[in-house]
C-alpha cells in the first residue's frame, strides 16, 4: 500500500527514495527525509563539529607572532 499526498507517492526530498524503499520517512513542513539521509547528515555534522573543535584537523595552523617579532619583520 503506497501512501499518497496530493496524488503523488511520498519520497525522501534529499535522495528521492520512495516510502517503499526506506524503513522510516520523517515528514517535515515542505518535505520528507529518510533514515539513510538522517544518518548521512549526522556524519557530516560530526565531521564539521570535529573540524571546528580541532583546527589542526583542517590542515591549517595559525602561527601568531609576538609584537616584537612583527616590529623586527
Amino acid at each position: 500500500m503506497k501512501e499518497k499526498i496530493s496524488g503523488s507517492v511520498l519520497h525522501c526530498s534529499f535522495c528521492g527514495r520512495s516510502r517503499d524503499e526506506v524503513e522510516i520517512l520523517i515528514a517535515g513542513q515542505d518535505g520528507h527525509i529518510c533514515e539513510n539521509c538522517v544518518e548521512h547528515a549526522q556524519e557530516i555534522i560530526d565531521q564539521e563539529l570535529h573540524l571546528k573543535e580541532n583546527p589542526q584537523a583542517q590542515g591549517f595552523s595559525l602561527n601568531v607572532k609576538k609584537p616584537m617579532e612583527i616590529k623586527t619583520f
